[in-house]
């Protein structure tokens, strides 16, 4: 099963990366959607491969480069939310950073099999409260539909963390990377899709 989530991962990515690769406008050349999409698509490739893992103590495989890729996919993203939120300046420049932490300190709470992966977790989750409620802060008219897609869509992933075989273990890395393949097609393509039909 795990094989075939990592298929249809790379089928759906490559199909959306060549949607929002024709989608650019001539005045706006390559949006970031398509390099969302793309960086997506390779992070499916390197996992279907298999060689950047770890394997729990259950034995599960630990897919920790996903980690990496989110730290630039959704630094991208946070560009994008904070376009549409009027944020700009300093403030964006603290919100990038965050999103940066917060994925980097993903990345090494995935890649520790020892108790230490839960300070790691810990100052991910600490950035991530700090990001989401400097986001949620600004006041546009976007936000009827911006602000659910980040609270529903972004915080999924930590608990989804938790459950996979990188947190508690209580799920198979199968059942947590199908998890992470549905949020990955909320928060990277109907995003995407969503922001375009509003710009």
């Amino acid at each position: 099963m795990l094989d075939l989530v990592f298929i249809i991962g790379m089928i759906v990515f490559a199909i959306s990366s060549i949607f929002f690769y024709i989608l650019k406008s001539p005045k706006n050349g390559l949006r970031s959607a398509f390099f969302i999409s793309f960086l997506t698509l390779v992070s499916y490739v390197l996992m279907w491969q298999g060689g950047l893992t770890n394997t729990s103590n259950s034995g599960e495989p630990i897919f920790w480069s996903r980690w990496l890729f989110y730290g630039a996919s959704c630094t991208l993203l946070m560009f994008e939310i904070s376009k549409i939120k009027s944020i700009g300046g300093e403030k964006l420049v603290e919100l990038l950073f965050l999103t940066v932490t917060v994925m980097f300190t993903g990345f090494l709470a995935a890649r520790d099999l020892t108790w230490v992966k839960w300070i790691y977790f810990a100052i991910s989750s600490v950035a991530y409260i700090m990001l989401v409620a400097q986001v949620l802060k600004s006041k546009t008219k976007e936000e009827r539909w911006a602000n659910p897609y980040i609270l529903f869509g972004w915080t999924a992933f930590p608990v989804a963390f938790l459950f996979a075989p990188e947190g508690l273990g209580l799920i198979t890395a199968a059942w947590a990377n199908l998890a992470y393949l549905s949020l990955d097609i909320y928060t990277k393509i109907i995003f995407s899709i969503q922001l375009n039909s509003n710009s």
